[in-house]
Formats: structure tokens, C-alpha cells, sequence
């Protein structure tokens, strides 16, 4: 017996390490005397990554300089977007319908003013020398956010940053006519030293705004505008105050998904709304007791729904690294460790961003910060690969109807998802056939609960074919056809 309870710890541990270490190899993108921080990611619609972040000498802001760096024609790419005597930073990155790359970002006007610039590269790959500045004016804007859509139009939000009342903005400009849209206040704002306001756009070329109101220093009300009627407008999120760091993504079946920390307890909670729905109660993604969670600079969701947020840990009352959860609806995975500092070379783990594709595939970035020839500096590593997640269930979500979707990816090899729905409580059966209708497989058979369900397939001992999969839960039956290919 007690071999045997050995046993069982010994297997348990090692579970628990498999699942709390994101074992991706680390990729070094910038590793020099420069403080090089604020990087986000993203993939295109082709699965390439692209990354803008700034740079500076030492404490030096007005040699903040905005980099780009993609991996699209193969080796990393590495591009100055900047190069002038004047403060750059708070970059952000897009795409449009030609997948073209946009990029906005904040600098110093003539004045010394902070206003909103944006550049893109349609004209020529790579080349972001083409600047238009989005806002002018004798008051300064900061902690600017920028989405493109599947259109012609750049949406911008924005911060003012003066002495007395704050506001956060909301403006477009339209990059094949030329034309700005007319700036609209928002509401009441204050800037603080992160992204606290950002601007999405679903696949309905929809414009969905989060910020906090940042009313004290403990956070404030969190503010939601669409325009899914037309025209921008406020949707009440339930919160009225200690909210920080919010941050938003939007998934493939146009669902908006927004995270958010609470002063009161340091946790990060997640809210969703499907389009033209309500927000889901709010939901704690990661434990009490973790620390401090800071610094998120990007959120995504894979082709299947899944949200991953990466997030940093400084405090001295946890562990300190950079950290990784991800999952559906209310049900989320413990802390991944991305990355733990255990030679001491780094001071803090600065900022971090995730982007994902496909099913599990993500990318993270890292900036952790040091002291070093005497500057103060920090670098950029890069992980990236795929997550085994299998069977994470959400009976959370509200469903009318019984569906089964197509598996994901198709054609595939080894591996695909297959996600169902049920509107009610239910005996469910989910079974793999071979192509002479032969039953190889049976990935569920069971009573469950209403909801959305995705479960794994892993054919790694089958031959290339047909294969079907068919869902049976109550009365409703369906059968769909995938192709395994090796």
C-alpha cells in the first residue's frame, strides 16, 4: 500500500510539472545594452507572426524608436519603423483584408505634445516611412490602441493626458480615401502607465471599445461601446469600479471576450458576449493568492474559441515568472509557467503577449528587465508552439439548439477537434467510425450537461482516409466526414 501511495504522488507530480511548464523553446529576439519593452504579437490570417515593440537607450525617452519584426519571407525579419530625435511608444498592430500590415503608435509633435501617428505597408512590404498623424492639438494623448478591419478603415482609442479631467477617445481614418473621421469623446478617463483602453473588430467589421475610467488609484468603472446598431454606443458591463488592465480579443463566431483585473484581490476575470447578447457573469481565470498579475500587452483566442492570457508576476508574495492560462467559458487552466528567472539575471519580467491560431498553437513574447553595462535594459525571447488540450468543456454557455461543427483542423494529421452543442441536460454519444463504417473510436458516452463540448481525436495509429465522426444526444443524430492525411 504504501509503494502504491508512492506511486501515486510520484505520477502526480509529474503531471502537475507537465501541465505547469510551457516546455517551448526560447527564441532570442533582442538581447543588446537597450531597453527594448511593450512588444505585442499576432499572427496573419496565413499564420505568421508579427511583432512591434519600443526601444530606448538606458532611462533616455527621446531615443524611444518603434521596431517590427515578422517571420513572414522565412528567417526573422527585423525592421526600424523609426528614426528620429523625438519620444515613440505604445505600438500596436493590425492587418486589413489584403493582410497589409498597420501599425499605430504615440509620438511627440513639434509642440512636445503627445499625439496618435499610424503607418501602414500596402505601398511597398516592410515599408512604414508613409506617416499620418491621427490627432492634433494643443492637449496631450496618450496609451493609444489601434485594430484594422476587413475594410478600409483604421480605428484608433485614446486617452487624453492634462492637468484636471481626462477623457478617452474614439477616431477612424480611412487608409484608401485619406479621410479622418470625426474624433468622438467617449466618456470621462484617465490614462495610466498601460494599455487601459483598446478597440477590436469582428468578423462583421463591428467595433467593440473597452476601458477602465481609472476614477482613483485602485482602477475604476469598466466602459463597453459597439456599434452594432449603427452607431457607437455605451453597453453597461456590471462593473462600477476597482477595474484595471482591461483587454479584449474577439473570437471566430464573433463572440467578445474581455479581461480584467480587480484591485480588491489581484485576480484576473473574464466576461464574454455573443454577438448582439449579453455579458456572461464574471468569471476568476486564475487562483487567489498568485501574486500580482501585471503587464498583459495582447489576448487571442485559437480557431476553436479557446483564450489564452499570458500574463507577468513580480511580487515577492508568489512566484515570480511569466504565466500562461487558457481555456473555455468558465472552465480555465491552472498557471503554465512561461518563464522563472532562476539564474538572478533579471530585476522584472516587464511585459508579455500572447497570440494563437489552429488548435493550441500560440506564440508568447517576453520582456524581462535588467541592469546591465551599467544601463538599464531589457530583452525580447519568443516561445511558440502547440498546446496538447484536450476535452475542456464548457456547459457554461446558453445554447438553443443542437449542432455539431465541423472538425478542426481539416484535413488533418494526427490530431482535430470536434465541438458539439446541446440545449439540455443529456445522454451523449460521440463516436469515430473508419471509412467501411467500422466503429474505431469513442471519445465520449455519457449524460451532460447544456452547453458547448469539444473533445480531441488523436489518430496517430490510423492510416490516411476517411474517417466520420457522429454525435447522438437525445433524438438529435448527425454524422460528418473528415480526412486524415499523413
Amino acid at each position: 500500500m504504501k509503494k502504491l501511495f508512492f506511486l501515486i504522488l510520484v505520477l502526480f507530480a509529474q503531471n502537475s510539472f507537465a501541465q505547469s511548464y510551457l516546455n517551448f523553446p526560447i527564441d532570442t529576439l533582442a538581447r543588446d545594452s537597450f531597453y527594448n519593452y511593450r512588444a505585442q504579437i499576432k499572427y496573419d490570417v496565413n499564420g505568421f507572426y508579427h511583432i512591434v515593440n519600443t526601444r530606448q537607450f538606458h532611462t533616455a525617452s527621446d531615443t524611444r524608436e518603434v521596431f517590427y519584426w515578422t517571420n513572414k519571407t522565412g528567417p526573422v525579419q527585423k525592421i526600424r519603423v523609426t528614426n528620429n530625435t523625438v519620444d515613440d511608444n505604445y505600438t500596436s498592430v493590425g492587418f486589413d483584408w489584403q493582410n497589409k500590415v498597420h501599425i499605430g503608435w504615440e509620438r511627440r509633435d513639434a509642440g512636445n505634445l503627445f499625439q496618435i501617428i499610424y503607418a501602414n505597408d500596402r505601398l511597398v512590404d516592410g515599408d512604414f516611412s508613409n506617416t499620418v498623424w491621427i490627432t492634433s492639438g494643443g492637449i496631450n494623448k496618450a496609451t493609444p490602441y489601434m485594430a484594422v478591419g476587413n475594410d478600409s478603415i483604421a480605428h484608433f482609442v485614446y486617452y487624453t493626458f492634462v492637468t484636471g479631467q481626462d477623457n478617452a477617445y474614439y477616431r477612424t481614418y480611412n487608409f484608401v480615401t485619406e479621410q479622418l473621421g470625426t474624433e468622438l469623446t467617449l466618456g470621462p478617463g484617465e490614462a495610466s502607465g498601460e494599455n487601459d483602453i483598446e478597440v477590436a473588430v469582428d468578423g462583421l467589421n463591428k467595433v467593440h471599445v473597452v476601458y477602465t475610467t481609472n476614477a482613483n488609484f485602485g482602477g475604476g468603472a469598466l466602459m463597453y461601446f459597439n456599434n452594432e446598431g449603427g452607431t457607437l454606443v455605451n453597453i453597461p458591463t456590471g462593473l462600477g469600479a476597482n477595474v484595471q488592465n482591461p483587454d479584449i480579443t474577439i473570437d471566430n463566431n464573433n463572440t467578445v471576450h474581455i479581461i480584467y483585473k480587480l484591485s480588491t484581490d489581484n485576480r484576473i476575470y473574464l466576461i464574454s458576449r455573443p454577438s448582439g447578447g449579453s455579458f456572461t457573469t464574471p468569471v476568476a481565470i486564475v487562483p487567489s493568492s498568485i501574486g500580482n498579475p501585471v503587464f498583459w500587452r495582447g489576448i487571442d483566442t485559437d480557431a476553436n474559441g479557446r483564450l489564452y492570457v499570458s500574463y507577468s508576476q513580480n511580487s515577492s508574495s508568489a512566484t515570480k515568472g511569466v504565466f500562461l492560462v487558457h481555456g473555455i467559458g468558465s472552465n480555465f487552466s491552472s498557471p503554465m509557467l512561461v518563464y522563472q528567472d532562476s539564474a538572478g539575471a533579471y530585476l522584472s519580467m516587464g511585459s508579455t503577449s500572447v497570440t494563437a491560431k489552429g488548435n493550441g498553437e500560440i506564440a508568447v513574447t517576453f520582456n524581462p528587465a535588467a541592469s546591465r553595462f551599467g544601463n538599464v535594459v531589457s530583452d525580447i525571447f519568443l516561445k511558440q508552439g502547440a498546446l496538447a488540450v484536450t476535452g475542456i468543456e464548457d456547459p457554461v454557455e446558453t445554447v438553443s439548439d443542437h449542432k455539431l461543427f465541423d472538425n478542426y483542423p481539416n484535413p488533418f494529421n494526427p490530431s482535430t477537434v470536434i465541438r458539439f452543442a446541446i440545449p439540455q441536460n443529456e445522454f451523449v454519444s460521440l463516436k469515430i467510425f473508419d471509412g467501411t463504417g467500422k466503429m474505431i473510436r469513442t471519445l465520449t458516452n455519457r449524460t451532460h450537461s447544456a452547453g458547448s463540448y469539444e473533445y480531441s481525436f488523436d489518430a496517430s495509429g490510423l492510416s490516411t482516409g476517411v474517417y466520420y465522426y457522429s454525435l447522438e444526444a437525445g433524438d438529435f443524430k448527425q454524422t460528418k466526414k473528415m480526412l486524415l492525411v499523413k
